[in-house]
């Protein structure tokens, strides 16, 4: 029952963030290209493969390692975000 409240929980998260990126970023000029997105991608990317890790059993080393190398690439990716309307 934990692991199906679990996996509603993420979808409705990762779907919900997902909707609200693309409404914000519609509109916006995106001169980096591909770049920008990775940010975005680990954050959607890091829940669903940490929840399929535990659904799995595959938690471990590999799943922190993953998850780690994910966000420090996230972080390193941070600077080609576009910058949101009416920030100076």
């Amino acid at each position: 029952m934990l692991k199906i409240f679990m996996v509603i929980v993420t979808v409705i998260l990762c779907v919900g963030y997902t909707f609200v990126l693309y409404k914000k970023r519609k509109d916006m000029e995106n001169p980096h290209g591909w770049k920008s997105y990775v940010t975005p991608f680990v954050f959607i990317f890091a829940p669903v493969f940490a929840l399929l890790s535990y659904i799995f059993g595959f938690v471990g080393i590999v799943t922190w390692l993953v998850l780690g190398v994910g966000f420090i690439t996230a972080s390193f990716f941070t600077k080609y975000l576009p910058e949101p309307k009416g920030s100076q």
